[in-house]
């Protein structure tokens, strides 16, 4: 004898409710313990290159814990999943570094927590606010310029590659990949630029964080808007405002007698 429809709708809705409560705390215990071991970046028996390792560690611990949220019964979650927990470890550790209170720190780290399914306002804010620090902790530490615009390029192509296959419509992987390049080569482009032009540009890290970001968020709207072939007037509109703020971060910067 069959079950009536309304029973297993509600065993089906039962157990879906289990699930999600289940998701939850797991979730809530996951951001603990991360938020806990990167409140260790500002222990004063650490020295910036412990830092550096301890964020590789958070990086470790975080992606099983990642992992065992997002696995589903089909699949396990694609790489594109576990880049904001690389820049998020990028980012506080360097932030560690830079700022010396403890409560901002604090409320800096409160911020970092584990990806929310099904929120891409949320997602596209987090992605947006990670990638802006690592670009200036990344322009404010005292690193070798090679190896600022190698920092410039990955946390460029990373946070490209995430837009471009979670973010909107889905990319396929290889073509998310190379525009992810296009993206990061253009990004790396301009710093380099302001690099080499040091001796006529006067431009702080803040400054300098923001042009970095400005010139991601045009590139790869571009190029996402061309993929989906859904340019319109309010679309150019709002990259031509970005681009007439960033040339004029630009220009506004350049002290030929300087």
């Amino acid at each position: 004898m069959k079950l009536p429809p309304m029973l297993v709708e509600r065993a089906v809705a039962s157990d879906s409710a289990a699930k999600s409560d289940r998701d939850r705390s797991f979730l809530i215990f996951a951001s603990v313990v991360l938020v806990a071991i990167a409140l260790g970046f500002k222990s004063e028996l650490l020295g910036p290159g412990q830092v550096w390792a301890i964020a590789l560690g958070l990086v470790i611990v975080a992606s099983p814990a990642l992992l065992g949220y997002l696995r589903g019964a089909e699949e396990f979650p694609r790489i594109e999943h576990y880049i904001p927990v690389a820049l998020g470890a990028t980012t506080l550790a360097g932030l560690s570094l830079l700022v010396p209170e403890l409560w901002k720190y604090l409320v800096l780290t409160a911020m970092f927590a584990a990806e929310k399914r099904g929120h891409l306002v949320l997602q596209e804010t987090i992605l947006v606010l990670v990638l802006a620090g690592a670009y200036l902790v990344i322009v404010t530490l005292p690193f070798n310029p090679i190896l600022r615009l190698l920092w410039i390029f990955t946390i460029t192509f990373l946070a490209s590659y995430r837009s471009f296959r979670i973010n909107g419509a889905a990319i396929a992987p290889r073509r998310g990949f190379i525009f992810a390049l296009f993206v990061g080569q253009v990004v790396t482009f301009l710093a380099w630029a302001i690099t080499a032009l040091s001796l006529y540009l006067v431009v702080n890290e803040g400054t300098f964080a923001v042009m970095l970001l400005f010139a991601w968020y045009i590139n790869r709207g571009l190029v996402r808007h061309t993929v989906e072939d859904s340019f319109t007037r309010n679309v150019v509109l709002e990259y031509g405002a970005f681009a007439v703020v960033l040339i004029y971060l630009f220009v506004s910067s350049y002290q030929p007698g300087r």
